[in-house]
């Protein structure tokens, strides 16, 4: 009963996010199941923004997040890179092709990066934009709706790993949990938003 009410509810967030923002960069059509999400995957040709994995909440306001310095930043923990491992597994498993994996210059962001997809590009205007001035919040919101505008179709998918105000703020669209994946498919329409994967929907996924 849960999961059936899921995809909804998901859908009533996101909708109500791109009302308050007032952006329309996303074509809103049928949410597939988390199945269906897998399958179109492994076909190619979809957009992937997976938000950084598990992270160390516990630091609380002791870390000021200096870009360039891990140690003055909220970085993966444990379960973090365990979970960023599973689900690099799971891709290999379910024969996923990614492609060209773009990544915040945060630590949390490249590591995940790393251990989820091995090979990856950082990218400065995929940097945290919660905290900055309007202005930078904007350029960085508008840095990834338009690398994700201008994405080609491949046989691949190609994947942005970041952070949460970023896709809120250039698409409407708040990726939660951490390590959660958000599916999008570029059309001529616009880009359309397919559904999310969350890490516990992850682990629920059979081995083929």
């Amino acid at each position: 009963m849960k999961k059936a009410l899921l995809s909804p509810l998901r859908t009533l967030i996101v909708l109500v996010g791109v009302m308050i923002l007032n952006v329309n960069p996303v074509v809103f059509a049928e949410t597939k199941s988390v199945e269906q999400l897998v399958a179109a995957l492994q076909s190619g040709g979809h957009i992937i923004y997976m938000r950084h994995s598990i992270t160390q909440h516990a630091l609380g306001n002791q870390v000021t997040e200096v870009l360039g310095d891990c140690s003055q930043q909220r970085n993966l923990s444990v379960e973090g890179r365990a979970l960023a491992t599973m689900i690099a597994n799971k891709i290999t498993q379910l024969a996923i092709p990614i492609g060209q994996v773009y990544s915040s210059p945060y630590c949390r962001a490249k590591e995940t990066a790393q251990l989820t997809f091995k090979q990856f590009i950082a990218v400065p205007g995929l940097a945290f934009s919660l905290r900055k001035d309007e202005y930078e919040s904007k350029r960085l919101a508008e840095q990834l709706r338009s690398m994700m505008l201008k994405t080609t179709l491949t046989a691949d998918n190609t994947v942005f790993v970041g952070h949460t105000s970023n896709l809120r703020d250039g698409l409407g669209i708040w990726p939660k949990p951490e390590g959660v994946w958000v599916i999008f498919k570029k059309t001529e329409q616009g880009i359309n938003y397919l559904g999310m994967i969350t890490p516990s929907e992850w682990a629920d996924l059979p081995w083929p």
